[in-house]
């Protein structure tokens, strides 16, 4: 069985069409949809109708993506409340597009010190709210690990946060786990029963590179190898740039995946 794999446009190109139109040209299986640029949060009704469009006729899996810099742990109301409403939309935009899967992520530490756990607290109760709203529209809320400086970036922090929310899933970003003190593989094996999609990219182990594949210090031999043993054959997201990265990293990812 062959594995699944797609692209972000996070870099790759502002225009989501053209990215989309390399795909459709490449034979890529699905495609993410970063928020990161402010105009796409507004796409028109045309855009989207033409993005759904696309995607079914050529079988191209949907996933959304959150700005990184949301700040999703917050503990100001009046940012709880924008952040809630912008997440909001976004959902609606998954809806839009067909896509049951939103990647989220987990923003960054604002007490210092032991103080840090209202942060997390906070991030949290956010979380439980966004989880709720997209269960009202079929919508999946993946959470992302990260690097410092933002919360997570460790194993253990990451589950708690997991396994505190009802319902909510896992984007597992292979990169930012090779920035920590511990092994993808090993991370991939305790986060598996919450995982809905990966990005796939490399680094010096660190700090956060996009690399592409080989050119870091993961194992990607090893990765591959259990995601095999646990029936996971993706989505896995490359974050790539910019295009001929895209193309290489699907080549040697293909390459570990056929050779093991």
């Amino acid at each position: 069985m062959k594995p699944e794999i797609g692209f972000i446009g996070l870099l790759s190109t502002e225009d989501i069409l053209e990215d989309l139109a390399f795909a459709v040209k490449n034979g890529f299986d699905c495609f993410e949809i970063a928020l990161d640029w402010k105009q796409n949060y507004y796409l028109s009704p045309k855009v989207i109708k033409k993005i759904r469009e696309i995607s079914i006729k050529h079988g191209i899996k949907l996933i959304v993506h959150t700005p990184y810099y949301l700040p999703t742990s917050t503990m100001l109301p009046e940012i709880k409340k924008g952040v809630i409403e912008n997440v909001s939309k976004a959902i609606i935009l998954a809806r839009g597009v067909k896509s049951d899967k939103l990647t989220i992520h987990p923003g960054f530490q604002e007490m210092p010190g032991p103080a840090i756990r209202y942060c997390y607290d906070s991030l949290i109760d956010n979380l439980q709210k966004i989880v709720d709203i997209g269960q009202e529209h079929n919508v999946n809320i993946c959470f992302e690990n990260f690097d410092k400086p933002l919360l997570c970036s460790e194993l253990k922090d990451y589950l708690y946060v997991l396994n505190s929310v009802k319902g909510l899933m896992a984007t597992l970003d292979v990169g930012h786990v090779n920035t920590t003190n511990t092994k993808p593989s090993e991370y991939f094996k305790e986060t598996r029963n919450y995982i809905m999609d990966m990005h796939i990219h490399d680094n010096n182990g660190k700090r956060d590179e996009h690399k592409c594949l080989g050119e870091g210090t993961i194992d990607f031999k090893e990765f591959f190898s259990e995601c095999k043993n646990a029936n996971y054959y993706g989505p896995f997201i490359l974050e790539l740039f910019p295009y001929e990265n895209i193309i290489k990293g699907r080549r040697r990812l293909l390459d570990h995946w056929e050779n093991i």
